[in-house]
């Protein structure tokens, strides 16, 4: 933990070119590393500014057009103020690091880059320029971010540092911003182990950051939730706002420009327990959906504009133990029968239908009973393994779930 924390001093203190070596460890040629630049986008943190006023910026393609250059298409958004953008990451150098302050057992590099974004509409467009940093490996010949330490005390990948020049007075802010963590970034970062704006910026567009970790109120934090999480860049995408009382609903709004347009429906909740917003059906928007017995899952589809209730999800055991693991796509809830002493595993899948209406729930799981016996069950309800005595047994994927979540 003190290597992480040493590391990400590092990172903030010393400039770009301290740390690199200005050397190829590995090819550029060689390499895609679209991948790269592209895999923390949308990045959620950034600042516009010393006022600290909250930047977000999103890619939308990165292509690799020569050796060491990137075209990149995307947007940016300040506050509020939402532009185009579209410019070139450079690489600079790529220099391999010390795989023991990741923990890794795999070669580490960092990867340093410059570039320049121009914002080509909007209001108050400018050009955001400097040079960015990456922890990388490479995997089977792909390069991607080392985020082994994802989730540890000071982590931070995707480190931008530059100034904003505007087009029309030429007056220049600094423009910083990164995953998990934003380069040069004063009194706003209050956090330890993860990023915390302080209360002072909070009119700077970060109080819905801060609501959705910490309100102490289901409705703030479930409004906060889904602003941190929507497609801002999306003019076709949702507003939605949930309401408790009297009686509980999410009212879903078309969007004018950033902020609440003309009303498209209502959904009614059975429950007031707070909705999570997750994307499981993997198609970029976020579906709405309860932890909860009796909750709703409901899903957007993009080409109709409105949300479809999913009735399947009625068929999901045990809601309050529930857990998703988006590298999966697939959703886990777990049930100690303390009567039978018997461990329940469910792992629900999500299948799509001729259209949004006719989208599935769909479910596999095994059991352990209570002389460590156990056995697994395809979706259609067919034994899959039975009677075995080890977990280690099952297929893998129940395996490594299962290892984790008892910890075997």
């Amino acid at each position: 933990m003190k290597k992480i924390i040493a590391v990400l001093a590092i990172l903030l203190v010393l400039p770009f070119s301290a740390i690199s070596q200005g050397k190829y460890a590995v090819d550029p040629a060689k390499y895609d590393f679209s991948g790269v630049f592209k895999s923390d986008s949308p990045f959620r943190l950034g600042i516009l500014g010393r006022e600290y006023k909250r930047l977000q910026i999103y890619y939308e393609s990165v292509t690799k057009e020569t050796s060491d250059t990137y075209k990149v298409k995307g947007s940016s958004n300040a506050a509020g103020n939402v532009c185009p953008l579209e410019g070139t990451m450079k690489i600079v150098s790529i220099s391999k690091q010390n795989s023991e302050d990741f923990e890794a057992n795999h070669p580490v590099y960092y990867l340093e880059a410059s570039y320049s974004f121009k914002e080509t509409g909007g209001v108050g467009t400018g050009t955001f320029s400097g040079k960015a940093g990456f922890d990388i490996w490479i995997n089977k010949g792909i390069p991607e971010i080392e985020d082994g330490m994802y989730g540890a005390d000071g982590y931070c990948n995707s480190q931008y540092k530059g100034v904003w020049t505007s087009d029309k007075s030429k007056t220049k802010k600094i423009a910083n911003w990164g995953a998990c963590r934003i380069p040069d970034c004063g009194d706003l970062d209050q956090g330890v182990g993860e990023f915390i704006p302080s209360e002072k910026y909070f009119s700077k567009g970060w109080a819905d950051y801060f609501n959705a970790l910490f309100s102490q109120s289901d409705e703030i934090k479930a409004n906060a939730y889904f602003n941190e999480t929507a497609r801002w860049w999306d003019k076709n995408a949702p507003i939605l706002v949930f309401k408790q009382t009297p009686e509980p609903v999410i009212n879903v709004y078309k969007k004018n420009g950033t902020k609440k347009g003309a009303l498209i429906q209502t959904l009614a909740l059975n429950v007031k327990d707070a909705p999570e917003y997750l994307d499981i059906n993997d198609d970029g928007y976020n579906e709405i959906i309860q932890y909860r017995d009796n909750g709703k899952l409901f899903v957007w589809s993009a080409k109709d504009g409105r949300f479809y209730n999913v009735p399947s999800y009625n068929s999901v055991r045990y809601k309050g133990y529930f857990s998703y693991k988006p590298e999966l796509k697939k959703i886990f809830t777990t049930h100690y029968d303390q009567e039978t002493q018997a461990h329940y595993f469910y792992m629900y899948s999500y299948r799509r239908g001729a259209d949004p209406s006719q989208d599935a729930i769909v479910y596999e799981g095994c059991i352990s009973e209570k002389d460590g016996i156990w056995r697994e069950f395809d979706q259609y309800g067919k034994t899959v393994h039975n009677k075995v005595d080890s977990p280690e047994k099952l297929s893998k994927i129940w395996f490594d779930y299962i290892r984790l979540t008892m910890a075997l």
